[in-house]
């Protein structure tokens, strides 16, 4: 019961767990739909607009603890999934972190497993030594302390294009 404070900073500081949890970052720009790509279909990540002729469909935004690839990862997967051609940055930024964790002071016991020799009588009536082993818990305080980490965060906004002549779907397809 005295970490479940924790569970909430954990939440904030894991990040998205999966690319499907990264859906929530795309914005949609326009009313067309567009055949979800495959996994294995190359779109292009690019630091200024294309030289063909494109729309922009909608717009990716996110920052993430998880490092520049699975930020990469999350863009190219929103981007299959809408059916963009070519992926826009407007911005990448890396921000170095710091946090402070307090730790309040606490006593834990550790338990320490000791063995005596005990002498018994065996069935014969002969006296023997026997390995007997027993446990007990000893105390020990932590003080308190504060922990210190850097974690740094990936800031990216993109544009998401398609070519102007690409055929839209007929009707809206709903995010599955």
């Amino acid at each position: 019961m005295q970490r479940l404070w924790l569970l909430p900073l954990f939440l904030i500081f894991a990040g998205c767990q999966s690319l499907r949890d990264t859906e929530i970052f795309y914005t949609p720009t326009s009313q067309k739909n567009y055949q979800p790509l495959t996994k294995d279909t190359p779109v292009a990540i690019l630091s200024e607009p294309p030289p063909w002729p494109h729309r922009t469909i909608g717009r990716f935004a996110m920052q993430s603890p998880r490092g520049y690839r699975f930020v990469q990862r999350a863009l190219l997967h929103n981007a299959r999934l809408r059916g963009a051609d070519a992926v826009v940055l407007r911005k990448l930024a890396f921000d170095l972190r710091r946090t402070y964790n307090y730790i309040p002071p606490q006593w834990e016991t550790i338990p320490q497993t000791n063995v005596f020799y005990q002498s018994v009588k065996n069935d014969k009536g002969q006296w023997v030594t026997v390995p007997q082993t027993y446990t007990t818990f000893v105390p020990i305080f932590r003080p308190a302390r504060t922990m210190i980490s850097d974690v740094q965060w990936t800031d990216v906004e993109a544009d998401m294009v398609v070519h102007r002549d690409k055929p839209a779907l007929g009707a809206p397809t709903p995010i599955p």
